[in-house]
C-alpha cells in the first residue's frame, strides 16, 4: 500500500514536470512568434513608403509624372490603406480597449497616461536642450525632415502626425512588442529604444544625430511604462496623439511669428 502511494506520487511529479516543460516550450514558441510578428511590422513600417512606388513601377507608371496634388492624394491613399490594414489585424483588441478606455471613467483613465507622458516629456525636453547646447542649436535630422514635409504637404502631414503615427506606432512599438517579453522592465527598455532608434537611424546625417536617440527613447519608454500600467493601448495612442498635436501647434505658431 505504501509502495503504491510512493509510486503514485512519483508519477504525479513526473506529470507535473512534463506539464511545466510543455508550458515553457509553448511560452518560448509564442515569444518567438511574437518577435517575428513585431520584426515584420517594424520592417513593413520602415519600407511602406517605397512599396507604392514599386507597385506603380510594376504597371509601368512613373510616380514622378504625377501632379503635385496627385502625389499627395496617392500618398494619403497608401497611408490610409496601411492604417486600415493594421487596425483590421488588431480590431478585436482595439474594440475591447476602446470600450474600457472611453467610458464614464474616461477622465480618470487619463490620469496615469498623462502623468507618465509628462515625465517622459520633461526628460525629452531636458535631453534636447543638452544636445542643442553641445551641437550649437542643431536639431535632429528626423525633426528637420518632418518640418520640411509639413511645409511641402501640410494636410497630408497633419493626418500623418495626428492620426497615422499615433495608431500605427503604438500598435507596433507598444502592442506587438509587449507579447515578446515576460519581464516588463526588459519590455519597457526594448520598446523605448527601438522606438527612439528608428526615429533617428532612418534619417541620420551626422554622428551627433545618434544623440537624439535619448529624447526619442525617453518618450517611448514613458509610453511603454504607461502600457504596462494600464494594459490599454488607447492610453498610449491618446498621449502620442496629444504630444504630436502640441508639437504641431507649436510649429505652426512658430511659423506665424
Amino acid at each position: 500500500m505504501k509502495r503504491n502511494k510512493i509510486k503514485k506520487k512519483y508519477l504525479t511529479n513526473i506529470k507535473e514536470e512534463e506539464k511545466n516543460i510543455n508550458d515553457e516550450e509553448k511560452d518560448i514558441t509564442s515569444q518567438i512568434k511574437a518577435a517575428l510578428i513585431s520584426f515584420g511590422w517594424i520592417i513593413l513600417l520602415s519600407i511602406y513608403s517605397y512599396i507604392p512606388l514599386i507597385f506603380l513601377a510594376m504597371f509601368g507608371i512613373d510616380y514622378n509624372n504625377f501632379s503635385y496634388n496627385g502625389k499627395i492624394l496617392y500618398t494619403i491613399i497608401c497611408s490610409v490603406l496601411f492604417l486600415v490594414f493594421i487596425i483590421f489585424i488588431y480590431r478585436k483588441e482595439l474594440i475591447m480597449n476602446a470600450k474600457s478606455f472611453f467610458n464614464k471613467n474616461f477622465i480618470s483613465n487619463l490620469e496615469i497616461p498623462v502623468k507618465y507622458w509628462l515625465v517622459g516629456l520633461l526628460v525629452m525636453i531636458g535631453s534636447n536642450l543638452f544636445i542643442s547646447i553641445i551641437t550649437n542649436g542643431g536639431i535632429a535630422s528626423n525633426e528637420e525632415s518632418v518640418r520640411e514635409l509639413i511645409d511641402m504637404m501640410p494636410l497630408y502631414m497633419v493626418f500623418q502626425i495626428l492620426i497615422y503615427a499615433p495608431i500605427t506606432e503604438e500598435l507596433i512599438f507598444r502592442k506587438s512588442i509587449r507579447n515578446i517579453f515576460n519581464n516588463k522592465y526588459l519590455y519597457i527598455l526594448t520598446s523605448g529604444l527601438v522606438f527612439g532608434g528608428l526615429h533617428v537611424i532612418t534619417s541620420v546625417s551626422t554622428i551627433t544625430d545618434l544623440l537624439y536617440i535619448v529624447p526619442y527613447s525617453a518618450l517611448g519608454i514613458a509610453f511603454a511604462y504607461t502600457y504596462t500600467k494600464t494594459n490599454n493601448i488607447f492610453s498610449t495612442i491618446s498621449m502620442h496623439a496629444l504630444h504630436n498635436s502640441l508639437t504641431l501647434i507649436l510649429f505652426f505658431l512658430g511659423r506665424s511669428v
